[in-house]
């Protein structure tokens, strides 16, 4: 009877098609993510490194921006599988939802850790070039400003680089062109990992509305099949003992088991 109801029944909070259509948008752009960092990921991968770039986009950075791709585009799978058949794929659709909640804290953590890191510029970087960067990194920064050392030509310089054959005792070194290369790489990571924290939130309100509305429908099914079940019951009161009276007359019917004992 269940079965009859959920075929014919014209619930009026079923999962519409545009409402289908907007969720299946949204989780493209969400895919999009994810398949844009897996390209960002592969193109610094396959490219020539550059000293530079290294001090900000790491190989372990780009390591997991390979595995927060592949993640993303694994959870929008999860979520177009779910919104397939949300009726009989709860279970998926909720997996979607919480999967999603870990990217935004995830990614919302890693924007902000990149902010931080350009509060503090000076302190960071100053005491990297002296300290952690290979002659290589610092060589890259001179070469491409014509600058020598960090604060002037006597603060850790690379002697080998053309603009410390004769450098200038009065002038400044490296520092601000660090400063500038640093903020600017920083704030345009930050920005992109915030604008995807706002496609995951959008995204997340798309798999809640869903998940509403087969929750709704589910429930309105139910109702509809209980009360359909008690019209039916009190059209014919006699209906429930019928079924019991059959049921009892067919056990009568069957057979008794006989037992025999043998003589010993």
């Amino acid at each position: 009877m269940l079965r009859a109801v959920e075929v014919s029944s014209d619930s009026p909070m079923r999962l519409k098609l545009s409402v289908k259509i907007g969720f299946g948008l949204v989780t493209a752009c969400y895919m999009a993510t994810g398949i844009a960092a897996l390209a960002v990921a592969g193109y610094f991968i396959s490219a020539k490194s550059s000293p530079k770039r290294e001090i900000i986009v790491t190989k372990n950075v780009l390591k997991s921006l390979f595995a927060a791709g592949a993640y993303i585009i694994a959870v929008s799978l999860v979520g177009i599988v779910g919104a397939m058949s949300p009726l009989s794929r709860k279970r998926w659709l909720l997996a979607y939802n919480w999967l999603l909640s870990t990217t935004i804290l995830l990614e919302t953590g890693v924007g902000l850790w990149m902010w931080a890191r350009t509060l503090d510029i000076n302190g960071l970087y100053a005491f990297n070039w002296r300290n952690l960067w290979s002659s290589d990194v610092k060589q890259s920064f001179q070469d491409a400003y014509q600058c020598c050392g960090y604060l002037s030509s006597k603060d850790s310089p690379v002697l080998s680089s053309a603009s410390c054959k004769n450098p200038d005792a009065s002038s400044y070194g490296c520092m601000v062109f660090v400063h500038d290369y640093a903020r600017g790489s920083l704030s345009y990571i930050y920005t992109c990992v915030f604008a995807f924290v706002l496609v995951d939130v959008v995204a997340m309100l798309a798999g809640l509305i869903v998940l509403t509305i087969r929750n709704d429908e589910e429930r309105w099914r139910w109702s509809r099949a209980n009360s359909i079940f008690k019209s039916m019951k009190k059209a014919n009161p006699d209906f429930m003992m019928d079924a019991n009276n059959e049921k009892y007359s067919t056990l009568s019917a069957m057979p008794t088991p006989s037992i025999y004992f043998s003589p010993q």
